[in-house]
């Protein structure tokens, strides 16, 4: 079981995912993504940083003892590179947890 969330660089439309499973904790999911972008206890989040030009990352969080969380970043502009502000990613992640039971895309 899991759910998913992906943002993209560059782009401004959103999608939910219409099959999969919910959030089973959407505290918890909402903390994961926020520490893979921002960082926690001195370390670095798996998206901080400069993505370059077509560029994914990608995190694997075991979620709840069921479900699984993936989370994804992908610069989706080909000729140049990116690094996007902490507050804009937080800002996406809540959104797309709060707003998408199955998990979605923006």
């Amino acid at each position: 079981i899991f759910a998913t969330f992906t943002a993209v660089l560059g782009v401004v439309s959103a999608k939910c995912y219409g099959s999969g499973d919910a959030w089973q904790d959407k505290d918890l999911a909402r903390s994961n993504a926020q520490r893979a972008r921002e960082g926690y206890n001195g370390n670095a989040g798996a998206f901080q940083g400069e993505y370059k030009p077509a560029e994914v990352k990608s995190l694997r969080v075991q979620g709840t003892g069921t479900q699984r969380f993936d989370f994804s970043v992908r610069n989706l502009n080909s000729g140049e590179s990116h690094d996007i502000v902490d507050a804009v990613y937080t800002f996406h992640h809540e959104n797309e947890i709060n707003g998408y039971d199955m998990g979605g895309s923006s």
